[in-house]
């Protein structure tokens, strides 16, 4: 979706318009979970042994464990509603988080859509672009992030808090 808004509306308002919706779709899903769904959230949650885990991560260090949250290769509702029954996950807090792992992403794929919205008015015409070595670049870091070192440092923070969890 963020790609189009980059295709649909160049760069700058298809950047604003996908991380301000992201941004919203977010902060509804945390407060609906803080509200009206918190008890429909807390009895989902209560039984799963990692989300036990993360919330003893998050009051020692809630910051730190919202922004791991975030990154971790978890579905952004899990993500999202798991984050609004933890206490020590302020409001601010929240937003702070979704925006630091949020914006990077957004101004990729925001950027990605009008790139490639320009090869292909560039096609149309008969014309060729050269190759945009950033954008390729940040792609394949992206791609080595979310399938590799996103999941490692999520198993890495889950095992981290088990073995503490056994020592006690």
């Amino acid at each position: 979706v963020e790609t189009a808004a980059g295709m649909a509306f160049g760069f700058s308002r298809g950047l604003l318009g996908s991380f301000v919706g992201k941004t919203l779709g977010s902060i509804v899903a945390f407060t609906l979970g803080r509200t009206l769904l918190a008890n429909l959230v807390g009895s989902k949650m209560e039984s799963n042994a990692s989300f036990a885990l993360i919330e003893e991560s998050i009051a020692e260090n809630p910051m730190l464990s919202a922004l791991i949250m975030r990154y971790s290769p978890f579905p952004q509702l899990i993500k999202n509603f798991a984050l609004s029954i933890t206490t020590p996950v302020t409001f601010p807090m929240f937003i702070l988080a979704i925006s630091i792992h949020g914006f990077p992403f957004s101004l990729l794929w925001a950027a990605l859509g009008h790139d490639s919205s320009l090869r292909l008015r560039a096609s149309e015409a008969g014309d060729t672009m050269e190759a945009n070595v950033i954008l390729n670049g940040l792609l394949v870091f992206v791609t080595v992030f979310g399938f590799g070192i996103s999941p490692a440092l999520t198993g890495w923070w889950l095992a981290k808090m088990s073995k503490e969890k056994k020592k006690e």
